[in-house]
Parts: C-alpha cells; sequence; structure tokens
C-alpha cells in the first residue's frame, strides 16, 4: 500500500497542491490540507481501496479538509457531545456495519466513460485555473467546495453584486475556454 500510496502522491500532489492554493489564504494552510489528505490515504485500509478511483478519494477528501479550514473561522465551538449527537450512522449502515441495502456507494460502470470523465475534468481544471484569481476562488467555492453564495460572500469579504459578477463572469470564461478545448475537440474528424 505505501509503493501505492508513493506512486499516488507523485502523480496528485501538485494538482492537488494548486486547487489547494486557490482557496486556502496561504501555503502554509494549503500544505497542510494537502498533507492531511495523503496522510488518510496512507490509513486507509488496503482491501477497499482502488487506485483507479485514487484521484475522485483524494479530491473527495481535500474538498472536505479545505471546507472545514475554511469554515473553522466562522463557527462558534462545539462540545465534543454535540459534534457525535447525529444518528447518520444509524441511517446508513446496519448494526453489523455494512451498508443499509440502497445507500451504498454505486460503482462505475463503464471505463471508457471514466476516462472521458477524467480527461474532461483535467480540461476543466485547466480553465479554471485560466480565470483571473477572484472569479476563480468565487466559482470553484460554488461549484467544487458546495459553498452557499452567503458563506462565500463572508470568507472572501465580497459583496453579493461582486459575487455574481464573478460567477457570470467565471461561467461565460469557461464556457468559451471548454467550447474551444473540449467541445470542438470532440466533433473534429
Amino acid at each position: 500500500m505505501h509503493r501505492i500510496a508513493a506512486d499516488i502522491t507523485v502523480q496528485w500532489r501538485s494538482t492537488m497542491l494548486r486547487f489547494a492554493l486557490l482557496h486556502l489564504p496561504s501555503r502554509e494552510e494549503a500544505e497542510d490540507a494537502v498533507q492531511d489528505t495523503l496522510t488518510a490515504l496512507l490509513l486507509l485500509d488496503r482491501a477497499s481501496f482502488e487506485p483507479a478511483n485514487a484521484k475522485s478519494y483524494l479530491f473527495g477528501i481535500l474538498r472536505n479538509k479545505i471546507s472545514d479550514r475554511l469554515r473553522q473561522k466562522y463557527r462558534a465551538p462545539v462540545s465534543y457531545d454535540e459534534a457525535f449527537e447525529d444518528d447518520l450512522d444509524q441511517t446508513l449502515f446496519d448494526e453489523r456495519g455494512h451498508w443499509v441495502e440502497g445507500v451504498a456507494p454505486a460503482t462505475w460502470a463503464s471505463p471508457q466513460q471514466q476516462l472521458q470523465n477524467d480527461q474532461f475534468f483535467i480540461v476543466l481544471d485547466l480553465c479554471v485555473h485560466k480565470l483571473p484569481t477572484k472569479p476563480a476562488r468565487v466559482f470553484s467555492m460554488k461549484e467544487f467546495l458546495e459553498c452557499e453564495a452567503e458563506e462565500i460572500c463572508n470568507t472572501l469579504g465580497i459583496t453579493k453584486a461582486d459575487y455574481w459578477q464573478c460567477m457570470s463572469r467565471a461561467r461565460k470564461q469557461l464556457q468559451l475556454c471548454l467550447h474551444q478545448n473540449w467541445f470542438d475537440q470532440e466533433s473534429a474528424p
């Protein structure tokens, strides 16, 4: 597992760091978020890990690490008892710890579709990183980190009007970039 983790780290670390730097205020915080994500990879059960799904797994964890760091600035401290009051485990898992029927995560059906999805997201990532910094942060927080508009405005210190302007510009520029670098490429002979 450690060899696989080392290979995955070499392959994805710089992309993960670039994504984290887009959202976190300092390089140190971005590095910490990436390190925490890679540590989670090492702690993962070897039997349940599929290297083919490494990107989805890593970026899912990284999104959570970034969101946690951003929310930490605005939340009041929560007691230990309050933090573990939910009954989510009882909703998702049975008494033996297995997934309740119908709620288990679905697997990918087609390797070709997965490859095409991966390639699309590589192009999307490049297009997002071509955006000016402020619209890129706003768009990425909204679409990738799934933050609400009010939370984005509070985190970045912008007005609602500025938020909507950034989202509009980002969407228009991304549409143009994706059209030139993805959709036109698919229809080319």
